[in-house]
């Protein structure tokens, strides 16, 4: 049985010249002040529509109908979908949601269109999951009309999604599952010396088939753009399994180097 621990991140403030945030969660975590809600992933049902699975979750009095008692929601908000279909298509069905009364939803973000991702294999026979270009600045001078680098794709990508659904989001999870894997190192404890309690999960054992120093820069950059947009907001690792995963990703920075820590590559 698999144990999940997500929600772990943080909030912050941020300097408003370019929305750059100053300091990071390792200064403070504000406590969540929320009350605990029932929730239920929204997925894709062909026979039903979006608005129609807010109505069976939540209830709608209008329709007549109960729900199931349902007070938030999860859905997902990928970017190759987004790309397809507009950044703003979803917006009447988060709508309809806020008005059902869902508060303090929970979106998952992640999975680039084919344009978007990034070409290497870190792992033989296995492309990287994540974006390209991540490790371009996050933002530029805004002489182009936006403060973001229209080349970190990522950070484009995050931008114009949280901009638009800020209203109806509380806590931005990062990937779905990141460390999900077959590979007894996850589970391991320290006696053993491949454990991911000693040494960076391998690309070929874990979900994303790219160096975990990948993950921990999405997290980075998640930080910074939501944190810009609303810095009310919080920003989750995604939805994990093995704790060894975590002390990792707290363990190592976003250094593509090994995640060592230097100044330009802090914790």
């Amino acid at each position: 049985m698999r144990h999940f621990y997500p929600m772990l991140f943080f909030l912050l403030s941020f300097n408003a010249m370019f929305g750059q945030v100053n300091y990071s969660a390792n200064d403070i975590v504000p406590m969540y002040q929320g009350h605990f809600g029932y929730g239920t992933n929204v997925g894709y049902y062909p026979k039903w529509t979006a608005r129609q699975l807010g109505d069976i979750a939540i209830g709608n009095q209008v329709e007549g109908v109960a729900g199931v008692g349902v007070t938030t929601l999860r859905p997902a908000l990928f970017e190759f979908f987004q790309e397809q279909w507009g950044y703003d298509f979803r917006v009447p069905a988060f709508e309809h949601y806020k008005k059902l009364g869902a508060r303090d939803n929970v979106v998952f973000v992640g999975y680039p269109s084919e344009a978007h991702r990034d070409t290497n294999a870190y792992c033989p026979d296995y492309r990287s999951e994540l974006f390209l270009n991540m490790y371009a600045p996050i933002w530029d001078d805004g002489s182009d009309g936006t403060p973001y680098n229209e080349q970190n794709y990522y950070a484009a990508y995050l931008y114009k999604t949280v901009s638009l659904y800020k209203d109806y989001v509380k806590f931005w999870e990062i990937w779905n599952e990141p460390d999900y894997s077959f590979s007894a190192n996850s589970i391991y404890d320290e006696t053993q010396a491949e454990s991911w309690w000693n040494v960076p999960p391998n690309p070929c054992e874990f979900d994303i088939h790219a160096p975990i120093f990948h993950y921990i820069r999405l997290l980075r950059i998640s930080y910074e753009i939501i944190k810009t947009v609303d810095p009310n907001d919080y920003v989750a690792i995604g939805g994990i399994g093995y704790p060894s995963f975590l002390d990792a990703v707290l363990r190592y920075t976003d250094n593509p180097n090994e995640g060592l820590l230097t100044d330009d590559f802090p914790l």
